[in-house]
C-alpha cells in the first residue's frame, strides 16, 4: 500500500514479501515480489541488522585534513591503505600509521594489489610497498600513472610517465 506523507511516498511491505527477502539475482525482474535493495542494513546470521548494531569501529582519519575527495581508502587482500593528497597511511591494529609522505601532489591515487606488495601512483609519483618489510618507497623503476589495473596478474596503466598537474 502506497501513501503520501509529508511530500514523500511511504511503502508498507507485507510480511510475505518481507519474508521472501532480497531477490537472488539482479537479472530477476522487479515485479516478482522480492525486495530489490537494502540500504543501511546487512544480513548477518539470517537476520537483517542495522549497521549500528554491528558496532563497527570507526578509524580516526582526522590527521588527514586535505579537502574532498580525501581521504581515499583502498581495501586490499591483506591490508587497508588510506591516502591523503600527499601522504600514505596504513591501518595497523585499527589505527592509522603514517608510511610515506609528504610526496608531490597529483591526481587521485590509484593502486594495484599484489597481496603484500602494492604499486600505486597519483600521476606525479610512483610508490611501491615492499612485501618483506612493509615499507612504502618512491620508485623510478615503475612508471607514474593516472590509472592502474591488475588484470590476471598483468598490470595495465593509464598515462604512463605523463606527469599531471
Amino acid at each position: 500500500m502506497e501513501t503520501l506523507r509529508d511530500g514523500n511516498f511511504m511503502l508498507t511491505v507485507d510480511a510475505e514479501s518481507l519474508a521472501k527477502g532480497l531477490r537472488p539475482s539482479v537479472r530477476m525482474p522487479r515485479n516478482k515480489e522480492y525486495l530489490i535493495q537494502c540500504i543501511g542494513a546487512v544480513g548477518l546470521d539470517g537476520v537483517l541488522q542495522t549497521l549500528e548494531d554491528l558496532e563497527v569501529s570507526r578509524i580516526d582519519t582526522s590527521v588527514i585534513t586535505d579537502p574532498f575527495p580525501y581521504p581515499q581508502i583502498f581495501v586490499f587482500t591483506n591490508l587497508i591503505i588510506v591516502c591523503g593528497e600527499t601522504d600514505i597511511y596504513e591501518i595497523v591494529n585499527g589505527s592509522l600509521v603514517h608510511k610515506l609522505g609528504p610526496v608531490a601532489a597529483g591526481t587521485l591515487w590509484t593502486a594495484a594489489d599484489f597481496g603484500e606488495s602494492i604499486y600505486m601512483s597519483n600521476g606525479k609519483v610512483a610508490v611501491l610497498r615492499d612485501p618483506l618489510n612493509s615499507l612504502f618507497t618512491l620508485t623510478s623503476t615503475q612508471p607514474i600513472a593516472t590509472a592502474i589495473c591488475n588484470f590476471n596478474s598483468q598490470v595495465f596503466i593509464g598515462s604512463p610517465d605523463e606527469s599531471w598537474i
